[in-house]
Order: structure tokens, then C-alpha cells, then sequence
């Protein structure tokens, strides 16, 4: 049984109270734990970790990235909004909100859901940050939920927790795939929905939906808006999680992942006709949502959903499904052993082939190939395996190199790709081992534009400091297509380069005096080590107040070409003192491929594509970044 923690009127002693909870006969009551999330918003506006009674090892979740606690949003967080919807379920000891808050000077939407133990301590917090100003100002405009949320239900009125996750459950699986044909009665006749504070279900204002043109879906109810199955384009909606589930008004809240696979190509309209899909939709990405139900008898009455981008595939921070291995089983066809430059070069040409013509079973894989996509596994198949069209050829197109290292046996890709009609730059690297390819890794950085209904901007985030829309890249530089032979490549080349990024310094890092480097495809007048020392408007394509570098790895080091392919991750915490830019208003992760041209041990040109990635980002490929670090210590 869970204890009483005391209440009172005052957040600091309410964790007077927290901190010293006697065990007792009674549960938590829902007065208890909406005093538990209050006095938790407030020590997060007060950047105080320190005065929330947690466990040792309190888990924090921001964005779906595990953080230490007191990161993150703790450093930029500044006042609360007076909109704050809260969820208890004493049975289970959670609670959860949907609030507003201002960060950095700009309204956000902040929803938690907190788990505390039976000694009052809490051990699971779970945060999403919906960066939507304009939704955050049309629930300050709301003021407070509809009354309704709040109306207790008459016990024998109400439907064990069982089945009140279980109806809730179908709106996600008839939103998967979202079957025209499919059953919906589980939706009360009244159902409406709010989307970041806007209600998005029977209302009249010819308003076009989300990133579609369709101006008729959002005068539909909710029965009616599955039935057109318009929203077939969430291709998986994994990661069901139904932490709180509040008996007492019947409400249920829910945490989900959708999934966009990139492969549906049209839209159905609700006049029966089709169009096609909107350009955020043509490439795969997935959307983490927080969501709240308020069901009335077995049937959903109200929703309330906000949702922020994630990369696509990445697991939950609090991982609900169980883990999938996602090797391949591999192939019978071999590559030669051992695999020589030729083979080599050939062998990434074939990744690029297959990929294009989704078609894995053409290439030689081992029994438990690996493949990621921007440092997350994937299935072979998913992901690019679905939607890569077009890739320039090297030796053919001006924007193309391969890179081949046969000591290590690895090979290289670097260029202009097309999926669908969305252009972008891939780093593609491959594995080699006893005549089978062991690992595939992309990381394919997009062309991302605005437009009247969004474009293909990652959701919610900030403006990078260069931004590439889509533009032709024109000529990747030919250094880093011709053979320049030199000495091995040495992987302190690359430490010295980041320990200079990340300390904004050109000290020790071995730059030719005429070094160039292009940022998401845009050269300044500025040398490398004059941007490595912080000068000019954005140095290195990036804020000027990034700080840790890591994950750094080689991908590819090419002795006959000397170029250098790699990969680092580059935090910006968004805790500068003073007015901050906006790109460096709010804590984010840089994903940076990159290739290094060596000339006699210095690096002469720099070509870096930039991906805006959630604070605190990993790669699935970090420990081999570990290994390099360490490897080097021990050198």
C-alpha cells in the first residue's frame, strides 16, 4: 500500500512533506500526487534539481533522450503558464501534466509524467517539450481544460482500468494503416479532439489540416475522420504505453510513437477523390506523442494530443515494446576474401543499387548484418531500403566520391540523393568482413524547406545556423574525388580537429593556411582555423556556443585518396548567458557528417552536412566511438 504524504499549501513544504513520508495504510490520493507534479514544475522554473525527493537512480527522460537530471530543459526553463491539465492515478502512484512554459523568452508545451515510489521518492521522469508557440498560446487562451475532464464518473458508472487501456487502444490501431473500412464505433457521437491546443474535430473554418491542403477533414467528427482513412500515412504506431489511468473520471493517459515509413503516396480526400502526400511525409519520420482520453461509457469523448519529432526508429526512453533484433539473416552470395580496393568500391556501389531498388537480397550480407539510419538500427528493408530513388554516381556526377580502406576493410559513399522528390546528402559507410558486409551505416542529412503548410522542417525545431533547402550543391570540391597518396591516416588527425571544435580553439589542430570548409553546402570567406577559433557569424556551420563533441568516429580513412569520412555529435545546451540566437536558444544535438581532406598531415578542406537532433542524442555506433577515444589514450 502506498503512504499519505501530508499536504499543504506551500510547494516548499510540500517537499518538506515529500522527503519525510511515514509509511502508512493509505494510498496516494489524487490531492497527493498533483502536489508531487506541482512541486516538481516549480523546482524545474527555480533550475533546483536538488530539492526534489528523488531515488538514486532516478531515471530522466527528455524528448525520448536519458539525460541527467537537471539538464536540458532544467537550464533554460523560466516561468510556468497559467494552462495546466494533470492526470492521477493513485493505484499505480503516477501522475502526469499538460502545461505551458516559457523557455528562453518562448512559450513551449511541457508535459511530464512522473512515477513515485511507495516512499514518496520519485523514479521515472518522462518529459516532452512541444516547441509550438502558437499552440502553447491557444491553451494560455483556454486558460484550463473543459470542465468535463474533470466531472467524476458514479462508481457503478465506470469501467475497470483493463478496458478503459483497451478502448483507448483502438484509436491507435485504427489510426495504423487507417482502414477506410475499419470499425470506429468505439468514438462517442460527440467525440472531439485538440491538437496542440487546437481542436482539430468538427469545426467549420475551411482551415486546411496539418501539413495537408484537405480544408474538410477538420469539419468531420471523429468517427468520420477515421472512415476516410486520411491518416493511413502513420505507417506503425509502436512503443503503447498507458502509464495513467485515472478510474475515477475515466481518463486514461497515453504515450505513443508514430511512425511514417515515407511509402504512402497519396492523400484520400474526403470527397472521395486523392492527392497527393505532403512533402514532410515523402522521406521516414516518426513522432513521439503524449495524449490524453476521456472516455464516456466504453466510448472516447475527448482527446487531447501534443507531439514532437524524434528520429526515425529511435526506441522510447522508457522502452515499452520488447527489444526486436533488428540483424538480417543474410544471404548465400559472397564478395571475395579479402575484398580488395576494387571490391571494395564496388561493393558500396552495390549497397547503393539495392538501395534504390529496395532490394537487400542482391548483396552479399552476413548472418546478423547490421544497418542504422542517423545512429538508429533498423531492419534491413526499412527506412531508405523504401523510399531512396535517385544517388549521384561517382565518377559520373559532380557531386559523388567513394572511399575505400582495405586494411580495415570498410567503404565509403559521399552525395547528392533523391527520395521521392526530397534531395539530400548521404554518408554511407559498409563493413567487410570474410567476403560478407557485416554493417551498413547511413547518415542521410535532407534538404529542408518552408512553405504555407510546413514544408519539410524537422517539427519543433530551432533554425539551424545554415540552412539547406534543397538547393544543388553544385561540385563536391575535386580534392576529395582524386588520388593524393600519402601516409596512413592518422585517427589523432580527427581528435585534434574536434578537441578544437569543441574547445572553439585552432590550437593544435594541424589546418594547411589555406584551409575551406562548406557547411550544409555554404562556404564562408572564413579559413578553417579562423572559424575553429570562433570567428565569424556561425563558425564551422554551427553556434558559436556548442560544447561537448562526441560519438566521434572514422567511417572511412582513404590512404590513396587521403580523405578522411567521419561522423561526430555536437551539444549545444542553450545555456549561454545573455540574449541567445535562435539557433542557440534550445538544447539540441548536431549530427555532422563530414569529410577531411589530408594534405602531407594537414587538413586542407572541409565538406559538413548539419542535422538538428534532441538534446542529448546517441548513436548506436557510440561505443565504437569509445573504443577510438580510448584507443588513443592508450597510444
Amino acid at each position: 500500500m502506498y503512504p499519505n504524504i501530508r499536504r499543504v499549501l506551500g510547494a516548499a513544504v510540500r517537499l518538506l512533506a515529500l522527503s519525510s513520508v511515514k509509511a502508512s495504510a493509505k494510498r496516494f490520493d489524487r490531492a497527493d500526487l498533483e502536489g508531487v507534479i506541482t512541486v516538481y514544475l516549480n523546482a524545474l522554473v527555480a533550475h533546483d534539481p536538488s530539492s526534489l525527493p528523488v531515488t538514486d537512480d532516478v531515471k530522466y527522460v527528455e524528448n525520448d533522450q536519458v539525460l541527467p537530471l537537471g539538464t536540458g530543459e532544467w537550464s533554460i526553463a523560466e516561468s510556468l503558464g497559467k494552462y495546466n491539465h494533470t492526470f492521477s492515478d493513485p493505484e499505480a502512484g503516477q501522475v502526469a501534466t499538460i502545461t505551458t512554459i516559457i523557455e528562453n523568452g518562448v512559450w513551449a508545451i511541457y508535459l511530464a509524467r512522473l512515477k513515485v515510489n511507495e516512499d514518496g521518492k520519485i523514479s521515472e521522469i518522462e518529459t516532452r517539450i512541444t516547441r509550438d508557440p502558437g499552440g502553447a498560446a491557444l491553451y494560455e487562451e483556454l486558460g484550463q481544460p473543459q470542465p468535463e475532464w474533470f466531472e467524476p464518473v458514479p462508481e457503478k458508472e465506470r469501467i475497470p482500468r483493463d478496458i478503459l487501456i483497451s478502448q483507448t487502444n483502438k484509436y491507435y490501431s485504427g489510426m495504423q494503416g487507417n482502414d477506410p473500412k475499419g470499425d470506429y464505433t468505439f468514438f462517442d457521437k460527440d467525440c472531439n479532439r485538440l491538437e496542440d491546443g487546437l481542436q482539430t474535430t468538427n469545426v467549420k473554418t475551411g482551415d486546411p489540416y496539418g501539413h495537408s491542403n484537405d480544408t474538410a477533414f477538420a469539419s468531420l467528427t471523429c468517427e468520420e475522420q477515421f472512415q476516410t482513412g486520411f491518416l493511413g500515412f502513420v505507417t506503425r504506431i509502436r512503443e503503447r504505453h498507458f502509464p495513467v489511468v485515472d478510474e475515477e473520471r475515466q481518463a486514461v493517459f497515453a504515450i505513443t510513437t508514430l511512425d511514417h515509413n515515407g511509402t504512402v503516396r497519396s492523400l484520400p480526400s474526403v470527397n472521395g477523390t486523392s492527392s497527393p502526400i505532403p512533402p514532410y511525409f515523402e522521406t521516414p519520420r516518426s513522432l513521439i506523442a503524449m495524449e490524453a482520453f476521456r472516455l464516456r461509457g466504453e466510448k472516447l469523448y475527448r482527446i487531447e494530443m501534443t507531439l514532437t519529432e524524434a528520429p526515425y526508429g529511435m526506441r522510447a526512453g522508457f522502452p515499452e515494446d520488447p527489444i526486436v533484433d533488428p540483424t538480417g539473416p543474410g544471404t548465400n552470395l559472397t564478395l571475395p576474401n579479402p575484398c580488395s580496393r576494387d571490391c571494395l568500391e564496388k561493393a558500396i556501389g552495390d549497397v547503393l543499387e539495392a538501395l534504390k531498388s529496395h532490394d537487400p537480397s542482391t548483396l552479399a550480407l552476413a548472418k546478423g548484418v547490421r544497418y542504422s539510419e542517423n545512429g538508429q538500427l533498423l531492419a534491413i528493408g526499412d527506412g531508405l531500403w523504401e523510399t531512396l530513388a535517385e544517388a549521384a554516381k561517382a565518377g559520373t556526377d559532380e557531386y559523388a566520391a567513394v572511399f575505400a580502406d582495405t586494411d580495415g576493410g570498410s567503404a565509403g559513399y559521399w552525395g547528392l540523393t533523391k527520395e521521392h522528390t526530397i534531395p539530400g546528402v548521404l554518408a554511407l559507410r559498409i563493413k567487410v568482413d570474410g567476403g560478407k558486409i557485416t554493417e551498413i551505416e547511413a547518415n542521410i542529412v535532407r534538404a529542408e524547406f518552408t512553405d504555407s503548410r510546413g514544408g519539410t522542417l524537422t517539427l519543433m525545431r530551432p533554425p539551424l545556423p545554415i540552412e539547406w533547402d534543397g538547393k544543388s550543391p553544385g561540385q563536391l570540391n575535386p580534392a576529395f574525388r582524386s588520388n593524393s597518396m600519402g601516409a596512413k591516416i592518422s585517427p589523432g588527425l580527427l581528435n585534434a580537429y574536434l578537441d578544437g571544435l569543441e574547445q572553439h580553439s585552432s590550437k593544435g589542430v594541424p589546418f594547411a593556411a589555406g584551409c575551406a570548409r562548406r557547411d550544409n553546402l555554404a562556404q564562408g570567406n572564413l579559413t578553417c582555423a579562423a572559424q575553429s577559433d570562433g570567428k565569424g557569424a556561425f563558425p564551422n556551420g554551427l553556434t558559436g556556443s556548442t560544447t561537448t563533441v562526441r560519438d566521434r568516429r572514422i567511417l572511412v580513412a582513404d590512404s590513396k585518396k587521403q580523405v578522411m569520412m567521419a561522423v561526430a555529435l555536437v551539444d549545444e545546451p542553450a545555456d549561454s548567458p545573455g540574449v541567445l540566437p535562435p539557433p542557440a536558444s534550445i538544447p539540441g544535438t548536431y549530427l555532422v557528417p563530414q569529410l577531411l581532406k589530408i594534405d602531407n598531415g594537414t587538413i586542407s578542406r572541409v565538406e559538413s552536412m548539419i542535422k538538428w537532433m534532441p538534446y542529448g542524442y546517441k548513436s548506436v555506433w557510440e561505443d565504437a566511438g569509445e573504443k577510438l577515444e580510448l584507443s588513443l589514450n592508450v597510444d
